[in-house]
């Protein structure tokens, strides 16, 4: 049920990363081509080189949150959505008719995107590990589940019926923009069709991206910052 779940989750996933055109035509070949193309893409593949100026396309999907005001903590069950180019993984789609591979979570190089105001720093963020999509082109698609907790700014004033706000900030942990550039996937806020929250109303979200600059280096850090704010649903019952 799992397998079939997150089967159903990149196929609402990859029209909008790929494109639908593409997307429509997309074909899987045999296996004994796909086995072909694994060999002639993964020989001397090394997945700890990073790509020449890769430029990813990060999302979230928020699916459930609960929120500790004493802590100043934000737990949250989220997916990411990270697409970019690596021009190792091309092939002919025509001669091969396949257009798209699954693979492993380790064969390639991925981006090492992480929560910085992470609340767990040993972890940072506690994702599954999700299997790639390649398409012929070279764009690759990686949609993890996650589970993040992260530390916010919160007021007590009105506790327990106030507004509360958070700030998600995303990153590279090793790569400067100059290296790894990242920007939003074009939606200035994180997707909530999925949201199950049954105890929190989510009253604002916005999503920003940002380079930051330090006395160091000359060259930027670029983050996606997700601008939240959330309140009970007035309909529980809470003892005052």
């Amino acid at each position: 049920m799992t397998n079939l779940f997150y089967f159903c989750v990149l196929a609402a996933f990859v029209p909008f990363a790929y494109g639908n055109n593409e997307y429509s035509g997309m074909v899987r070949g045999s296996a004994k081509m796909r086995s072909e193309i694994r060999k002639s893409l993964f020989g001397d593949y090394d997945k700890l080189n990073i790509p020449d100026n890769p430029n990813v396309k990060f999302g979230l999907t928020l699916n459930n949150i609960d929120v500790d005001e004493e802590k100043q903590t934000l737990e949250a069950d989220i997916w990411l959505k990270m697409t970019w180019t690596d021009d190792r993984l091309k092939w002919d789609n025509e001669s091969t008719g396949v257009s798209v591979l699954r693979i492993g979570p380790d064969e390639i190089w991925k981006p090492d995107i992480t929560l910085y105001n992470s609340a767990n720093p040993g972890e940072m963020m506690t994702c599954t590990n999700a299997m790639p999509l390649i398409f012929y082109s070279g764009t690759a698609l990686w949609v993890p589940p996650c589970h993040i907790s992260a530390y916010c700014n919160m007021t007590l004033e009105e506790y327990p019926l106030g507004e509360q706000s958070c700030k998600l900030k995303f990153g590279s942990w090793v790569y400067d923009g100059f290296t790894m550039n990242i920007e939003l996937d074009g939606k200035a806020k994180a997707d909530t069709s999925n949201f199950m929250g049954n105890r929190w109303d989510i009253t604002k979200n916005v999503a920003t991206r940002k380079d930051s600059y330090y006395p160091c280096c000359k060259e930027p850090y670029p983050s996606i910052n997700y601008n939240l704010s959330f309140k009970r649903k007035t309909n529980r019952n809470v003892c005052l």
